[in-house]
């Protein structure tokens, strides 16, 4: 059994495996916590409810943009469980070629991503929507680079905060094109336009790359998009099976 944590700006995804294509998970705000003590309160109370104990883990892999909080979750890991934390971090390792300036400033999830669709799929665009979202690509089986926008919420967000009228609103896919009120008009610009955009960004790589990729969609706010961004698979723990998979390989070559 392996323990996971996905730990984004906005939530954490806390998932337990033992094959890594099948996953319990939990998601909590990420800024919930501030000690090891904390994090091991919270999620000993969902192991309890939810599988009747604490497991036991054999390995344990982390994949952070939240840098300040890596400590707390390093030190619960080793505290708790008393194992050495595999943090997802680029490398040239696992037969993949990071084809970027600067391989450091890629995201962890966004490298738990490449992972988890580069061997199966050489050719392949991943789009994961949550707090901001991301487009990768991966050629030949090696990372080419990619996009980052603003998320769905975030945009919502920064037209309430920046605004004086704009109120905020619940986001939802708009059945029509011209909104009759102004909580429509935002969704239709945030969400349809958001969906729009990615569209033709993914139009414009297939093109530029002239190839046919595999493409997927996964990420907290993908669930919003789904009927309305062109996509082959639709993988909502795809960052937890590429955590999973850079864990495995990072074991071999020890």
């Amino acid at each position: 059994m392996v323990i996971l944590f996905d730990v984004g700006n906005t939530h954490t995804v806390l998932g337990i495996s033992k094959d890594g294509s099948n996953f319990q998970k939990w998601r909590f705000s990420t800024q919930r916590f501030g000690t090891e003590d904390e994090l091991f309160a919270i999620t000993s109370v969902l192991f309890e409810r939810q599988i009747g104990g604490l497991p036991q883990f054999e390995g344990a892999v982390i994949a952070s943009v939240v840098p300040s909080l890596n400590y707390v979750f390093q030190r619960f890991i080793e505290k708790y469980f008393g194992l050495r934390c595999v943090w997802v971090e680029a490398c040239n390792g696992a037969k993949i070629k990071w084809n970027v300036k600067n391989p450091s400033e890629i995201g962890a999830d966004r490298v738990a991503n490449v992972f988890a669709v580069a061997f199966d799929h050489p050719d392949s665009i991943v789009i994961d929507a949550g707090t901001a979202i991301t487009i990768d690509v991966i050629k030949d089986g090696n990372y080419e680079g990619g996009v980052i926008m603003p998320g769905l919420m975030t945009a919502a967000h920064s037209l309430f905060e920046k605004t004086a009228k704009l109120p905020q609103v619940d986001l939802y896919v708009p059945s029509n094109c011209v909104g009759k009120d102004t909580a429509e008009n935002i969704r239709i610009g945030v969400v349809k336009g958001t969906a729009w955009a990615l569209n033709g960004l993914v139009k414009e790589i297939k093109s530029f790359y002239d190839k046919h990729p595999v493409v997927f969609l996964t990420g907290g706010q993908s669930k919003v998009l789904d009927k309305l961004v062109k996509h082959d698979f639709f993988e909502p723990d795809l960052t937890l099976k590429g955590m999973f998979r850079f864990w495995r390989e990072t074991e071999r070559s020890f």
